[in-house]
């Protein structure tokens, strides 16, 4: 299951993708023979669970049926330490990479990870502001993770292991369904075989800046390339490279979108010299059967400069003020992640205050969906959304950080709830609409309206009307609020609905 199938996935973090390490061997076999070997990382979320971060220092994997032939994946050297950041629940339903490395050949069956300082981020309507955050235990620090089917590298040759954390059964609750601080870590393996057209994998929505920018030719096949830092800054940057079909500018499997650049030649060639350092983006991208990172899409946002205090924060709307006509003031804003990371200064897991003006911008953090042209505009925010708030932060003395927004993006996200009621169902059986009962009670005072068309995946082989009420669903794409009533492709919306236009749905079997 390649793609868009490792959809259970939250995102994990990606820590050396272009900088290949040696895999220590420890007790291993004594071969001199190696291959390339990406790890990938994702999850399934949990309610109101608004952030699960953790550290990750080593991966290892076990010669099959061996105790104690074990290969080291990273760290790469016992002086060196790695501590991967990560952030499970920014990652709901997608994917990406954690490492890239050259280890031994031989057959694989099991692989460890080493987690450290978990914490979870929780919402919480009875506190004010409502969030609750717990240091959390772990039950097991380095939890043995079956590989089936068995991973077998092979010199020369690219191979790929996805690991799955389940982070809605790693979480315990008591007695009343309330979560605690204790995480038992739940997790599966598997050998990830490419296929056309996304090869290794199709990662939705990478995060990061930009280091490097390297417009002129890199190869044959690709006519540019950048850095890209990944991580808010704690894993190392990565290449990802842009194509060009003359033939095709517009088709996004042939030449790499830009969006937010503008295009000083006027034929669409994208002008990657119009990418700056420092520069947040959001890359939709594959890894071709070559290992290259191969971007189909490039949203380029605001700058940081950290020194200035002008930075990226992720996470989501908590309430909104507006004044007596009605326009938005400011909102308040829960912090699950930073580009790039000043938690030192604005904590994560912390609430801040956004105030919004009339040169605030409003854009789409990723390229619309083909089957609507919703707007997106101050009038369209509502809390539950989640966003990318470019601006310059303020610290404020016993009050919340405050930041004045130069730009907000809306950002795709997944939510995750149970069927509503079936609205349209088309002959396809793909394309329709539903209402879906949101399973975080951030978003339960708002309608939720799923929509989805040809276009729509569909993950565990159904269609939509083939959900059953009790099945828990995952829908993936852009939330758009619709303060006033409509119609969107032939389905009634009523006022004051959170349109979700679906790019992946995904039942959970």
């Amino acid at each position: 299951m390649v793609n868009r199938s490792w959809a259970a996935g939250l995102m994990l973090g990606l820590a050396a993708l272009l900088f290949p390490s040696c895999g220590n061997n420890n007790a291993g076999p004594a071969v001199t023979q190696r291959g390339s070997l990406y790890v990938f990382v994702g999850d399934v979320p949990a309610g109101n669970v608004l952030s699960l971060r953790t550290s990750i220092s080593t991966l290892t994997l076990r010669v099959q049926g061996s105790t104690d032939r074990i290969v080291t994946v990273f760290p790469t050297t016992t002086n060196v330490t790695s501590l991967f950041k990560v952030n499970f629940a920014s990652l709901r339903d997608f994917s990406t990479i954690l490492n890239l490395a050259s280890i031994p050949e031989a057959t694989y069956d099991a692989a460890t990870l080493t987690f450290a300082a978990p914490q979870l981020g929780l919402y919480d309507p009875s506190k004010d502001p409502p969030i609750q955050s717990l240091l959390a235990t772990l039950t097991t620090a380095k939890p043995l993770i079956p590989i089936s089917p068995p991973l077998t590298i092979k010199t020369g040759k690219l191979n790929a292991l996805r690991i799955d954390f389940d982070m809605a059964r790693s979480i315990q609750v008591d007695a009343q369904g309330q979560v605690t601080n204790s995480i038992h870590p739940v997790l599966k393996a598997a050998t990830v075989v490419p296929a056309d057209p996304d090869g290794f994998g199709f990662f939705d929505d990478l995060v990061g800046f930009v280091r490097t920018v390297s417009p002129s030719p890199v190869g044959q096949k690709f006519t540019g390339a950048f850095a890209m830092q990944l991580l808010s800054g704690t894993g190392p940057a990565v290449t990802v490279d842009v194509t060009y079909d003359a033939a095709n500018p517009n088709d996004p499997n042939k030449t790499t979108q830009l969006y937010g650049i503008p295009d000083g030649n006027g034929d669409g060639i994208p002008d990657l010299n119009q990418l700056i350092t420092g520069q947040v983006v959001e890359v939709g991208a594959y890894i071709d059967s070559n290992g290259n990172l191969v971007a189909r899409t490039v949203q380029a946002e605001d700058r940081a400069v950290v020194e200035l205090n002008e930075l990226a924060f992720l996470g989501y709307v908590l309430s909104t003020t507006r004044d007596a006509g009605g326009n938005l003031t400011q909102f308040q804003f829960y912090v699950r992640e930073e580009e790039p990371d000043v938690s030192a200064g604005v904590p994560l897991d912390s609430v801040i205050t956004v105030n919004v003006g009339t040169s605030t911008t409003y854009n789409l953090s990723s390229p619309p969906v083909d089957f609507a042209d919703l707007p997106f505009d101050a009038a369209a925010i509502v809390p539950g959304q989640e966003l990318i708030v470019h601006g310059q932060y303020t610290l404020v003395t016993n009050q919340p950080a405050t930041v004045a927004a130069n730009s907000i993006y809306l950002k795709v996200q997944t939510i995750q709830g149970k069927l509503g009621s079936l609205v349209q169902v088309g002959s396809d059986g793909k394309t329709g609409a539903l209402w879906l009962t949101p399973a975080t009670s951030l978003l339960q005072p708002t309608p939720v309206l799923v929509m989805t068309n040809t276009d729509t995946v569909f993950l565990n082989g159904f269609g939509l009307g083939q959900i059953l009420p009790q099945a828990t669903l995952l829908a993936r794409g852009l939330p758009f609020y619709q303060a006033q009533a409509g119609t969107i492709n032939g389905v009634s919306v009523p006022a004051g609905t959170l349109v979700v236009m679906t790019r992946q749905l995904h039942r959970l079997d």
